[in-house]
């Protein structure tokens, strides 16, 4: 644990040193996974759907706000709907205006949890968003994660129905009110979408309300219970509606989740609870019990300097040897003095 603690503490600390130099590295990241993982899925118009394009675009991104990433990945996705069906293109138009104003109106801070909620879904990882968001931020910031599950649940309607859309678009063997319906049915119709909305926001509340209360290993408890609630619930719904062979990979990745949610709390609430203390005091309006929690750190280690050798009594004989000379000098110019006062040779005066 010791050495957990000591990696933990330099971490902290380079962070804390190159703080603005990382955060563009993150945002470079997280953009360039985000607009690779759009062209690799619905990447319909191959003129923008190529690397260096993602690359040149998550160089901007990396000196912007997360909320210009956004933005950018939704122009991207428009495009590629565009490519893909004029009606595509219509509804994703109208679904972003509506997500842009519930985003911008509850969570305009959280860009970043909007942007990997669809990436996390990819790698089956999702689960960690409600939890992160209950321990991190406040109620309102499900509201990001609850626009970046719907973005993901539409778009991959969308790229599994992309054969029938494009067909119909080549052959004209449809109208636009059907292609209208079938893009619209990936909203309406997707039982597994609305089902994984209600289980991420009821998870984040759990997990919020329980963090919040003033009992001793709260954040473990709410990860605990978070998790094992998104389990219970996903498992149990998918059971209902009727969808079968996705109950491995909902454990496996609700584990997963909760080992990064407890990386998370190592990182931010790692307390001591063995050295709790509770303080009483008061004032003229009120009495006031305090309960002070330590954070688990380690002291740092303070650098000692070897010496060999007496090089402090070579010092103090340096300084004598000196004294001494000058004291000689003083004693000669004095005599030296005297003896041409006197007009007599210096010597009698030794």
């Amino acid at each position: 644990m010791t050495q957990l603690l000591e990696i933990k503490d330099k971490l902290v600390r380079f962070y804390s040193k190159y703080e603005t130099y990382l955060s563009m590295i993150v945002k470079f990241v997280v953009a360039l996974v985000l607009f690779t993982t759009i062209n690799s899925n619905i990447g319909y118009m191959s003129k923008i759907s190529t690397f260096p394009v993602a690359l040149i675009l998550s160089l901007v991104c990396s000196i912007l706000s997360p909320n210009a990433m956004i933005c950018i990945g939704g122009l991207l996705v428009l495009a590629d709907m565009y490519a893909l069906a004029l009606e595509a293109a219509t509804v994703t138009f109208v679904l972003f205006v509506i997500i842009y104003f519930l985003y911008f109106r509850f969570a305009p801070k959280d860009g970043i949890a909007a942007a990997i909620t669809p990436i996390l879904f990819r790698y089956n990882i999702s689960y960690v968003m409600p939890v992160a968001m209950g321990l991190l931020r406040n109620i309102q910031s499900i509201v990001a994660v609850v626009c970046g599950t719907v973005v993901y649940y539409f778009f991959d309607g969308i790229r599994l129905n992309a054969s029938i859309l494009s067909s119909a678009v080549n052959q004209e063997e449809t109208d636009t009110i059907s292609k209208l319906n079938i893009i619209i049915g990936q909203l309406k119709d997707n039982k597994e979408m609305l089902l994984t909305v209600a289980i991420f926001v009821v998870a984040s509340l759990l997990v919020y309300f329980i963090r919040m209360l003033t009992i001793e290993h709260a954040w473990t408890i709410a990860i605990v219970a978070g998790t094992v609630f998104q389990m219970v619930g996903l498992l149990a719904g998918y059971s209902l509606i009727g969808i079968s062979g996705k109950g491995v990979g909902v454990i496996v990745g609700c584990l997963v989740s909760m080992l990064i949610g407890f990386l998370i709390q190592f990182f931010l609430m790692n307390l001591d609870y063995a050295r709790t203390e509770r303080v009483q005091f008061e004032d003229d309006d009120y009495y006031y019990y305090v309960v002070a929690i330590p954070k688990k750190m380690i002291a740092s280690r303070e650098k000692k300097v070897q010496r060999f050798g007496n090089t402090m009594a070579m010092g103090r004989k340096i300084e004598r040897k000196q004294n001494e000379e000058s004291t000689s000098n003083s004693v000669d110019e004095g005599r030296r003095a005297i003896a041409e006062e006197l007009d007599i040779d210096e010597n009698l005066l030794k």
